[in-house]
């Protein structure tokens, strides 16, 4: 009985999580109830929103706009009256756009979406800035970070979704082996 009873709650447990890996290392897991979250970031080249873009995927240059989507859904079968979704900006990128509340201190915007129905799904937007290539790391020409969002209904369930996107800014001097090659010197005979 012991041992059914464990394997009936590690099925409910797979059930009612899903794990995604995260570029770098880890993974990170989604508690699904009813309510969903979806966080996507629009693809620099091409315009179309993606789940991440990777250190092969096209770069956003300092200083450029950033959109993203964030989707959330109610997966149950009856409306949920309030889910507070809380979007966490990454490092390197400041708030410009969208619906809510936003705290310049802790980078996170804030917003309620009320009176989701069953099954219905709400698309918010938001936009934010690369900072200006000074603000970047000096010594990276690539720096790949990650956006999250949180959604919370008033029933305690709770989604998170993130998004990665790198930025690129040249970098002075091209480097070999990780020390920087600087020009040869001039030799006059």
């Amino acid at each position: 009985l012991a041992i059914f009873m464990l394997v009936a709650s590690a099925k409910g447990i797979r059930a009612d999580t899903a794990c995604q890996p995260i570029y770098g290392g880890g993974q990170t897991c989604v508690q699904v109830g009813n309510v969903l979250i979806n966080k996507t970031v629009q693809n620099p080249q091409t315009g179309a929103f993606v789940e991440n873009l990777n250190i092969n995927d096209p770069k956003f240059a300092p200083a450029s706009s950033v959109t993203f989507n964030i989707t959330v859904t109610n997966t149950g079968s009856s409306t949920i009256n309030k889910t507070t979704v809380k979007d966490t900006l990454p490092q390197f990128v400041n708030f410009v756009s969208g619906s809510g509340s936003f705290d310049s201190n802790t980078k996170i915007l804030t917003f309620d979406v009320g009176n989701l129905a069953a099954g219905e799904s709400r698309t918010f937007t938001i936009v934010a800035k690369v900072a200006d290539g000074g603000q970047l790391p000096q010594d990276q020409g690539i720096t790949c970070v990650v956006n999250q969002a949180l959604a919370a209904s008033e029933n305690g369930q709770q989604s998170s979704d993130n998004s990665q996107f790198c930025i690129e800014k040249s970098v002075l001097g091209e480097t070999k082996g990780g020390l920087k090659v600087l020009p040869s010197p001039q030799v006059t005979i």
